[in-house]
């Protein structure tokens, strides 16, 4: 067996040869790079859930625990690009795009529902934290792999 894969064909995210990319992105849309703080992208995701403009399309479930997209349509194709600076085409992309970042799809939801470790209604990450801005622990299938590396191969990914 690969020494970077496990048991279920997981592969590590950093080991993409889009991670550096993905690193990049991160750096460069940091507007407070002197202040250590949890992941960007964990950041600004608690920030559009939390955001009552955004309501109508995505907003916190009754648990506070995680964030349900109500209208994918406009999710993907306003409050997503707008707030995080991506732009996917499909809910597919988009759970693989939140799966890489440490997200999962809530299964039993009849909902595009996601759930998170530092997304709780309330509590935003804490500004203080030094831990990376990407999830290179994360663990991905093969098939999100794919999706990630062929946003990346784009040419509109690389005018970023």
């Amino acid at each position: 067996m690969d020494r970077d894969s496990n048991d279920d064909g997981r592969i590590p995210f950093r080991s993409l040869s889009c991670y550096q990319e993905i690193c990049r992105l991160a750096d460069k849309d940091c507007h407070f790079s002197s202040i250590p703080r949890r992941p960007l992208f964990v950041r600004d995701v608690y920030d559009m859930v939390d955001d009552p403009s955004t309501d109508s399309v995505v907003s916190w479930s009754d648990s506070g625990k995680s964030f349900i997209i109500w209208k994918e349509s406009e999710f993907l194709g306003d409050v997503f690009p707008r707030c995080l600076s991506y732009d996917l085409k499909d809910m597919t992309s988009l759970t693989a795009w939140f799966n890489a970042m440490g997200y999962s799809k809530v299964e039993e939801s009849v909902h595009w529902e996601y759930t998170g470790n530092y997304l709780v209604r309330g509590q935003p990450p804490h500004p203080t934290d030094t831990s990376s801005r990407t999830p290179g622990g994360v663990m991905i299938s093969p098939e999100e792999a794919k999706i990630m590396e062929r946003f990346f191969a784009s040419p509109k990914a690389r005018k970023q």
